[in-house]
């Protein structure tokens, strides 16, 4: 499809450009002193922090469209870069003023359903999956809007420690684009190869003690939308190529593959709060990476576990995926996604 050598360039002019805007940014930031508010959930710094770096992944988006639109439609385009706005936007107004959850929840509605209708994105068929073939269209807009803004939210609530939401999206990224490569979709494949870029250049500045920077809710949501595109994509995909490598019903749980531990975490932080009486929206240091951390007492040494263990399930699987039939391949996946979240519940009750 791409050479390598285009590709690393790709990545080299990504990462330099972003890296000229990121510390663009941050001098604006701290040169007019636009902080937002600090959240329940934040870390205590002695510093303000450059917040909402998720508006130069934004521009970086929308600088690459010209690169992107010879291979995508360009009414997709727009419509992947519109609702990118819109997610970043509202991300970008919580980090200075802090929405309410419903504010947000509305504004991502609005994201979700703009680009699942206009690009055709929502499930129709999900191929024998859990003996589920076609669905109705109406079922199937439903059903995506609550992927999208589950997935919106998974993402944000791991955001929660340097380096975490920066390493989990490129592996997640690198796992779509490889999908991608096999049944030649250039145009989303440049677009993970892009993120992948923006990360990489992110990093440092997340990571660094005297050039910090952090993402914010608007570059978490805004990764989240994009891994949602690019999930909707893969799923409604009928690319022969597919029946060729693996049996199309467990096609669906690839993407949450590539997403598992954000879904481990919210749907054991949710439980846990529900369980305790609050709301499942409400800020706690319950999240598997405060778990980790007060034990590791290091961000990046957390970040590292918690990846390393996303990159494991994801090369296992990918492995298993050749060589098990689809229902128990199917059964693996729950049986693990089940136990996962046990474990996180019975280290977050052991003081």
């Amino acid at each position: 499809m791409f050479s390598l050598e285009l590709i690393i360039s790709f990545v080299i002019i990504i990462f330099f450009t972003s890296k000229f805007f990121i510390q663009l940014y941050r001098r604006f930031i701290l040169t007019h002193k636009i902080f937002g508010k600090r959240k329940k959930r934040d870390f205590e710094n002695s510093f303000p922090i450059p917040n909402s770096c998720g508006v130069v992944f934004l521009t970086i988006l929308i600088l690459s469209s010209f690169i992107i639109h010879p291979f995508l439609n360009g009414n997709v385009l727009l419509n992947i870069i519109i609702g990118s706005t819109i997610i970043c936007i509202t991300g970008f107004w919580d980090d200075l003023k802090e929405l309410s959850p419903y504010q947000k929840l509305f504004y991502q509605i609005i994201a979700v359903g703009f680009v699942v209708y206009f690009n055709n994105l929502e499930v129709i068929n999900l191929h024998g999956f859990l003996g589920i073939e076609v669905i109705p269209h109406w079922v199937g807009f439903s059903f995506s809007l609550f992927i999208g803004v589950f997935m919106i939210n998974a993402f944000n609530l791991i955001d929660g420690i340097d380096g975490l939401a920066a390493f989990n999206s490129i592996i997640a990224f690198a796992s779509f684009a490889v999908l991608f490569w096999l049944i030649n979709f250039k145009g989303y494949f440049v677009i993970c190869i892009m993120m992948i870029g923006i990360m990489l250049s992110y990093i440092p500045f997340n990571l660094s003690k005297n050039r910090k920077v952090l993402m914010g809710d608007s570059g978490a949501l805004l990764i989240g939308y994009l891994l949602f595109v690019m999930t909707m994509v893969l799923i409604n995909n009928n690319e022969p190529i597919i029946d060729k490598l693996i049996d199309r019903t467990i096609l669906p749980i690839a993407p949450m593959i590539i997403f598992i531990l954000p879904m481990v975490d919210t749907f054991s932080v949710y439980t846990y709060r529900l369980s305790r009486g609050k709301s499942p929206f409400s800020a706690d240091t319950s999240h598997l990476h405060h778990i980790i951390l007060s034990r590791t007492k290091s961000h990046l040494m957390t970040s590292i576990i918690i990846n390393s263990l996303s990159l494991f399930l994801l090369v296992a699987f990918s492995f298993l995926a050749f060589r098990l039939d689809s229902l128990s391949f199917v059964s693996l996946f729950y049986i693990v996604f089940l136990v996962l979240i046990g474990i996180i519940s019975i280290y977050r009750s052991t003081p």
